[in-house]
């Protein structure tokens, strides 16, 4: 079910955050766009957050498994999945986005276009939450990661979800690549 409020003296990031904290799943439909001295990777598909730091992203190309400590990401095209481990200091657009606040601080309440600024000082990182103007809903999340280097996250459509789990991470005719130490 689409996810409508009244946002008309709401602070829009609280509410946002508020909402990741209700029981259930949270499921964005979004276009995930990375930026890298030149190359652009483009992913569009659905990420479903099921608790602070906890997602599942779903894409035709990759499917990513992202759980407390350690996270594994499925590469149909390379036909390789890479298992990581996730520490406190690793952070990225779909940690912020999952609702793990830990390592962002909030410069301004908000711009006159609903833009919400952020940095990550330990990283030197920063960005801005994106909020519509009439609904009040996320529009966007970008995070500036250093010089010539940009992350965003354009959001079409939330939905909550009652009943999700995470589902299992099938490796059957897939290399696997472990990172973890």
């Amino acid at each position: 079910m689409p996810i409508l409020h009244d946002f008309a003296c709401a602070n829009h990031i609280d509410d946002f955050y508020e909402m990741l904290e209700n029981p259930g799943t949270t499921a964005f439909n979004i276009k995930y766009t990375q930026t890298q001295f030149g190359n652009v990777f483009e992913s569009v598909g659905v990420c479903y957050f099921i608790g602070s730091g906890e997602y599942f992203y779903r894409s035709k190309d990759i499917e990513v498994y992202a759980q407390v400590d350690q996270i594994a990401t499925k590469n149909f095209r390379t036909k390789q999945v890479l298992l990581n481990s996730i520490n406190n200091e690793n952070i990225s657009l779909m940690t912020i986005l999952s609702g793990n606040k830990k390592q962002i601080e909030f410069i301004d309440k908000y711009d006159r276009d609903l833009n919400y600024y952020f940095v990550v000082a330990q990283l030197g990182f920063d960005g801005f939450f994106s909020f519509n103007n009439k609904t009040g809903l996320m529009q966007s999340l970008n995070l500036n990661i250093g010089q010539n280097q940009l992350i965003s996250i354009e959001v079409i459509s939330i939905d909550l979800i009652d009943d999700f789990s995470m589902p299992s991470l099938n490796v059957e005719n897939f290399d696997i690549i472990d990172l973890r130490g």
